[in-house]
């Protein structure tokens, strides 16, 4: 009996690995039975590039010269977009894709195939689109302070905001020619050698949400005009009191806005915005990132202890004349029994 056994044990083994063998060999004949399959290179690299309200994928392919198209799929592979593959143009294939993406972040499965439609193993990539929520908080970087010299000007700026890249400038020169120049984030200050006074300076910030944007982003153009004004008036002050006379700098702000020197303090950083209401009574406030605000007018009278100390006084009641071009400003700064005030007469060039 025992010897049956031996007997048959070997005979089961070898009946058992006959039908591995014929399984297998019937699986490889399914497998191969429309000719051997090949896999084509997938993208060696997918570099997925911000734009506005669109996205470019550069695809760096790998050596497989073989490969006719790529396919790529974002959306939850809801969109697909197939694109041909020209190797006389390099290594690298550009895809720009502009529908149904989000806002942020985006995901994509790349795919490349060959000649007889076999596909390679996924190369995925992520990157952002940036449309509407971002250019809401595009906005031009502000100017400080603007002084004219001679026939030149020179724009102080604020700090550059995260993001931009340069801000461009259009103005024009002395001669009536249109001109232009570029200002670096890293710049805080723009010097114009020929000006025209005057004329509109208009400027934008250029911005790039990513070091490899696509695109870039910019708001609409500002207007800033500079004008020279004769200043004559005096500034009260508790112990310093003294007569003002000077040529001062002013640049428009707004439709109606002007931004200058609070009396002789401009040096200081003391500046007001005056704007021109529609009945020529004036607006007086503290210019954005003046020193000693908030300001205040006193339209009627100077504030106790003042009395007038020049002729022109009765004439300072917050109005302009628009056919003499002249702002007539009382206003001030501190607090009561020790405002500092001053009174002018600014006469516009």
């Amino acid at each position: 009996m025992e010897k049956i056994k031996y007997l048959i044990y070997p005979f089961l083994i070898a009946a058992g690995l006959c039908v591995i063998s014929c399984t297998k060999e019937n699986d490889y004949k399914k497998f191969v039975k429309d000719g051997e399959r090949s896999y084509p290179g997938r993208a060696d690299t997918v570099i997925v590039q911000a734009g506005n309200k669109r996205i470019q994928l550069r695809v760096v392919l790998g050596p497989d010269p073989l490969i006719t198209k790529i396919k790529t799929y974002w959306n939850n592979s809801a969109d697909s977009l197939e694109t041909p593959v020209v190797r006389t143009n390099g290594d690298t294939v550009n895809i720009i894709l502009n529908s149904h993406l989000n806002e942020g972040t985006n995901n994509f499965e790349v795919y490349t195939y060959n000649s007889k439609g076999d596909r390679s193993v996924v190369t995925n990539a992520t990157g952002n689109m940036y449309g509407d929520n971002y250019m809401s908080a595009v906005v031009n970087r502000k100017i400080s302070s603007v002084l004219q010299s001679g026939a030149g000007a020179t724009i102080n700026w604020s700090p550059a905001i995260t993001g931009e890249q340069r801000i461009e400038v259009n103005y024009t020169d002395e001669t009536g020619a249109a001109q232009s120049l570029a200002v670096l984030p890293t710049q805080t200050a723009t010097q114009i050698a020929s000006y025209k006074l005057g004329t509109d300076i208009s400027y934008r910030s250029v911005y790039a949400p990513e070091p490899n944007s696509f695109d870039v982003f910019s708001a609409d153009y500002s207007k800033v005009s500079i004008f020279t004004a004769a200043s004559t008036g005096y500034f009260y002050h508790p112990s310093s009191p003294r007569a003002l006379s000077s040529t001062k700098t002013m640049f428009s702000s707004g439709a109606n806005g002007v931004i200058v020197d609070l009396g002789d303090l401009g040096g200081s950083g003391y500046k007001a915005l005056i704007t021109v209401n529609a009945d020529n009574t004036l607006t007086i406030t503290a210019a954005p990132g003046a020193a000693g605000a908030p300001y205040l007018m006193f339209t009627s009278d100077l504030p106790a202890p003042y009395t007038a100390a020049w002729a022109g006084s009765p004439s300072c009641n917050n109005t302009y004349n628009p056919a003499t071009k002249t702002y007539k400003v009382r206003y001030g700064y501190g607090s009561a029994g020790a405002y500092r005030v001053t009174e002018e007469l600014l006469v516009r060039n």
